[in-house]
């Protein structure tokens, strides 16, 4: 591809049809040619393209285009044109463009631009920079993120913020995230389950099951997947208890609460007559209060 080719590339990239998100628009070809190429011959070019056009959305395309030449190449000048990018673009939509671009980029030593902007008033910028920062597996990184979970008070931001944990925390982060299980909100007590799940190991298992006493059922079944990753025989009589009262009345609204529980139990069915009980009750007093995918697992469960 020549520059002309590069040119009309990024002009098809504005096609007006683009947010029809039809296959068949010029826009969306166009942009699946964008996440091919692979041309660091490109990256000078471009650099001076930016330099030159004030159009927001020629920018955008531009740095979507280099985005996806570093991280299919792992040329590091990319990296540079991005980081600048960060210190002068102002318009909300091109700064999330750069930092989703740096959040595909191979590697990022440095999170320092990144950090600056995870404060940032405005919600969509700190949220593709929480975004970006999962790049840069640093300690900068992690304390960064650690701070967000012990000052923020927007939902959003601490959820992302466990979601960015659960990719580049360690050990250091657990004490933070099991003090913010204290929050009001159950979907963000989920987020902090979820992350201590992913960083954490059996010696958290008292707060999983302790979490399996909240009010919020959504918050039950978090704390049932960490049990069942992480739980061992001291889990059998709680984890039995909640599928006996998931199944006290007709269900309305499908979960994967009941499956969850099942999958840890069967573990230990051949040692514990008290699960073997239960599935015999399930069968014989509760078979019709089950959702057509939970009796087709039971019965799968019983055909091996």
């Amino acid at each position: 591809m020549d520059e002309e080719q590069l040119l009309d590339l990024i002009k098809e990239m504005s096609d007006s049809e683009r947010e029809l998100l039809s296959e068949e628009s010029l826009s969306f070809q166009a942009y699946r040619k964008a996440e091919k190429l692979t041309d660091i011959n490109h990256i000078p070019f471009l650099h001076y393209l930016l330099e030159k056009t004030k159009e927001i959305d020629t920018r955008n395309n531009i740095y979507f285009i280099l985005s996806k030449i570093g991280a299919n190449t792992g040329d590091k000048r990319v990296l540079d044109i991005l980081f600048k990018g960060l210190e002068t673009e102002k318009n909300n939509y091109l700064l999330m463009r750069i930092l989703e671009g740096i959040a595909e980029q191979r590697k990022v030593e440095d999170c320092t631009p990144i950090i600056k902007l995870i404060n940032d008033k405005r919600h969509l910028v700190r949220h593709s920079a929480m975004k970006a920062i999962r790049a840069c597996k640093s300690c900068l990184a992690e304390e960064a993120i650690i701070k967000i979970i012990s000052h923020a008070t927007d939902e959003n931001d601490l959820r992302y913020a466990c979601s960015v944990l659960c990719e580049i925390g360690t050990n250091k982060s657990i004490p933070y995230l099991i003090y913010l299980l204290q929050h009001t909100k159950g979907d963000t007590k989920c987020s902090v389950l979820w992350a201590l799940s992913e960083l954490g190991d059996h010696s958290l298992l008292p707060i999983f099951l302790n979490a399996l006493e909240d009010r919020s059922s959504s918050v039950k079944c978090y704390a049932l997947l960490a049990i069942k990753k992480h739980g061992d025989e001291s889990a059998i009589n709680p984890v039995i208890v909640r599928i006996k009262t998931i199944l006290k009345r007709k269900r309305t609204v499908k979960s994967d609460d009941l499956l969850i529980g099942l999958e840890f139990l069967v573990r230990f069915i051949k040692d514990y007559k008290e699960i073997s009980d239960l599935f015999d009750w399930i069968k014989s007093k509760k078979w019709d209060l089950l959702f057509d995918n939970e009796k087709k697992w039971i019965n799968n469960f019983e055909g091996l």
